[in-house]
């Protein structure tokens, strides 16, 4: 909506109110943002008013397992399992806000000289500060390509077709979803994919018209491709420092532990350090099948030669047969084998890109109410999962008119176990 008035020279202007910046805010945000385009953003309309601070719970489908029936060892009998959807926590960590002066003149303009002028470039530094905050997740998955990864031997960015299929290869072992994978990589690792022939020769389509486009590699071998510049980094813990090597053996203690846990211990006889989010524990579980977990939380120290309440990313799983038999599966037993990874050499510090299917995160946009004092005018707008509030407002104590474009945002890992972090050192 827009409001026009006739000027003394008997031009039309049509002045700029929240509800048009607010929409023109949210084209230009789509245009330049890489997140909500490869993250589930579906929770964003069921939490209306939740503040920075708040935690909210996503909801995860209810996992079945498959049972094998035979009357005749069944008795007839069919095995009901449990229908129950667990949950995660996300918080609300983030307001972003974009204040700046206007003049009469200024909101006066057409909307596409507003765009180019002011709105534009405050799009574009809250895009920057949303995709760096919501991919900064992606430390927490739980899949690992680094050193020690099949043809994988060090740190540095996959440069080969043979790695590429292998992240594939983990992706499928997995078990994570085909349809809709995704891979986001640093530029290291946009340079390491440039030198393999096939990759070059599937990327050779068309001209891009958009930042996002420009930022897309296209599809190989199955991910939809895109290039980040706002990419975490890690540095591993101490017990991964520079002097040890590409991993450290462990073993789990303190329990017999079963499905849906998320807190363990670990130890070894000679165990010191730090373990920090970020780093990877992979634990060979009961049927034999080693599976990663990230380390999630607070910075753990050992003492006495064991590193106790190491939250990790995903909890223990199991394939099947706890849901069939209804019950919570033994599935890593106690003194189970176990490394902490992602070390090569002298390095300690790489570039975080990954491989996943979009549910592996929420991104969630809280909408926003208006505020209820006078002498603002605001306007919030919800849009393919992402919402923006703009404020308009007069400054009585500098005599200035104000617009201000904010976004309330929290992003999570919720489902490790659908993404596989790699190393671009």
């Amino acid at each position: 909506m827009s409001v026009t008035s006739t000027n003394f020279a008997g031009n039309q202007n049509t002045f700029l109110t929240p509800d048009v910046i607010a929409r023109e805010a949210l084209l230009i945000l789509e245009d330049n943002i890489v997140a909500p385009t490869m993250m589930n953003t579906s929770a964003t309309a069921d939490y209306t008013g939740a503040r920075v601070g708040d935690t909210i719970r996503i909801r995860r489908p209810a996992f079945f397992g498959v049972d094998e029936y035979d009357r005749g060892s069944n008795s007839g009998n069919i095995k009901i399992q449990n229908a129950v959807e667990n949950s995660v926590d996300l918080k609300i960590e983030k307001q972003f806000d974009v204040s700046f002066e206007v003049s009469s003149k200024e909101l006066a303009m057409s909307v596409d000289e507003f765009n180019d002028r002011l709105l534009r470039p405050a799009m574009v530094a809250i895009a920057q500060k949303i995709d760096t905050y919501a991919l900064s997740k992606v430390k927490t998955l739980g899949g690992f390509f680094g050193p020690d990864s099949g043809s994988n031997t060090d740190l540095t960015a996959p440069d080969s077709l043979t790695e590429i299929a292998a992240i594939v290869e983990k992706m499928n072992t997995q078990r994570i979803p085909v349809t809709g994978r995704k891979l986001v990589v640093s530029p290291k690792m946009q340079s390491a994919l440039y030198g393999i022939t096939e990759f070059v020769r599937a990327d050779i389509r068309g001209s891009a018209i958009s930042p996002i486009e420009e930022a897309s590699l296209g599809r190989f071998m199955g991910l939809d491709t895109v290039m980040s510049q706002n990419l975490p980094s890690h540095t591993v813990g101490t017990v991964l420092s520079a002097a040890n090597a590409t991993k450290k053996a462990v073993v789990m203690k303190g329990t017999t532990y079963t499905e849906g846990v998320s807190v363990i211990t670990v130890d070894e006889s000679s165990l010191s350090g730090t373990v920090v989010e970020g780093d990877t524990i992979s634990i060979t579980y009961a049927d034999g099948v080693v599976r990663d977990h990230s380390v999630i939380g607070a910075t753990k120290t050992a003492s006495g030669n064991e590193i106790t309440d190491v939250s990790i990313n995903p909890g223990l799983y199991a394939i099947d047969v706890a849901a069939v038999n209804g019950a919570a599966a033994v599935v890593v037993a106690d003194d189970a084998v176990a490394e902490i990874r992602g070390n090569s050499g002298a390095v300690d510090t790489y570039d975080v890109c990954a491989a996943f299917h979009p549910d592996a995160f929420q991104l969630v946009f809280v909408p926003q109410p208006n505020p209820m004092g006078p002498g603002t005018n605001a306007s919030t707008v919800n849009y393919k999962g992402m919402s923006m509030r703009v404020l308009q407002s007069y400054d009585h104590e500098k005599k200035r008119d104000l617009i201000s474009v904010d976004c309330l945002v929290g992003a999570a890992a919720v489902d490790g176990r659908l993404g596989v972090k790699i190393t671009s050192a």
